[in-house]
This record gives structure tokens, C-alpha cells and sequence, in this order.
């Protein structure tokens, strides 16, 4: 896959995944709709710490990441303002990075059900699925993808990793492009 389709093919996989509600964009009430699956999951109580910082990390997320995408500025990111928007990533790694690794570590935090701070198959299952819908082919193609030292639990620092790799490479060598499962037209 050539590096530019690539990032391509995964920007419109992102938005085909994070777009449940299939209205034509993403906006503010998706994130929300994020937090709220995510914290019904692992029973977060609204207004506790946990479920201040999952929200404020995606709120957070939200406003770095997809703010600066709306570039006609109607509250809204449509797919094609959302597709250049997310290609345009791999230009900032620095502003990205303040993003992610917080993001990363809440993700990790609210997830871990057993307290060992990685993150074991059924608890990435649950995270990412509450999170994204995704599938049990997806997520064994993605725990396999991100798992980069085959420890059979991700870490934050693989966790973070991925994020960034899917969010900005576009070198086909790098572990994380299918941090969301198959890429489309990829066989699972």
C-alpha cells in the first residue's frame, strides 16, 4: 500500500468507525456518546475522578484533534474535512503527542480491571468495543498489531504507540496502523 493511500485508508476507516450515528459528520455529541458507552462498560460513576478524566481526556481529544479540522467552522467535521484533517496529522507529532499520552494512560486507567496498569486481551475487548464497535476479528487484529513485544497485555507506552502510528505513519513497517482492526481491503 503506497504511503499516502495509506494514511488515506485509515483516516476513512477512522471516520467509518468513530461515526456511528452515520449523519454525515462528527461533532461534540459523538464524544459524548464515547464517554458514555465507555463509562457504562467499566461502571463509572458520572462526577467521580475516573469519569472526569476519561471525559476530559476525549473532550480534550476532541478539541485538539478535530476542532482544527472543522475548517468552515459550522461545529460539525464532515468526512472531507476530517479526511484532510487527519492526513494533515502526520505533519504535527509534536501537538499530537500532547494529546495522546494522556489520552493513552486514561484509556489504560479506566480500562484495567485488574490493577496490573496493562491492558490484558478481554480488557482491551471491552474498552474497544465499547469505545468503537468493534469486532472479534477486529480486535484480535488489533491486540495483535499493537502487542509489539508479545507480552499477551499492552502497555501504555504500546498503547500510545499504536495511537500515534495510526494517527500519523505512513510507513507500512510500523506496529499500530490497525489499532481499530483491518484496514479496508486488508483480509483479517
Amino acid at each position: 500500500m503506497p504511503e499516502k493511500s495509506l494514511i488515506h485508508s485509515k483516516a476513512q476507516h477512522y471516520y467509518d468507525v468513530f461515526h456511528r450515528e452515520r449523519d454525515g459528520w462528527v461533532a461534540e455529541t459523538d464524544v459524548y456518546a464515547w464517554v458514555g458507552r465507555t463509562t457504562r462498560e467499566f461502571g463509572l460513576t458520572p462526577g467521580t475522578a475516573p469519569a472526569d478524566a476519561l471525559r476530559k481526556s476525549l473532550l480534550e481529544y476532541w478539541k485538539r484533534l478535530f476542532v482544527p479540522m472543522d475548517t468552515d467552522g459550522d461545529g460539525v467535521v464532515s468526512r472531507e474535512e476530517f479526511l484532510a484533517g487527519f492526513v494533515s496529522l502526520e505533519n504535527k507529532p509534536d501537538d499530537y503527542a500532547r494529546v495522546v499520552t494522556p489520552s493513552a494512560q486514561v484509556f489504560v486507567a479506566t480500562a484495567d480491571v485488574d490493577g496490573d496498569g496493562e491492558l490484558d486481551k478481554s480488557e482491551f475487548k471491552r474498552l474497544f468495543q465499547s469505545s468503537f464497535a468493534l469486532s472479534d476479528e477486529d480486535i484480535d487484529v488489533s491486540f495483535a498489531d499493537i502487542d509489539t513485544d508479545g507480552s499477551g497485555s499492552i502497555s501504555t507506552d504500546e498503547l500510545r504507540a499504536a495511537i500515534r502510528v495510526f494517527h500519523s505513519s505512513t510507513d507500512p513497517a510500523d506496529r499500530g496502523h490497525r489499532l481499530l482492526g483491518a484496514l479496508p481491503g486488508e483480509q483479517r
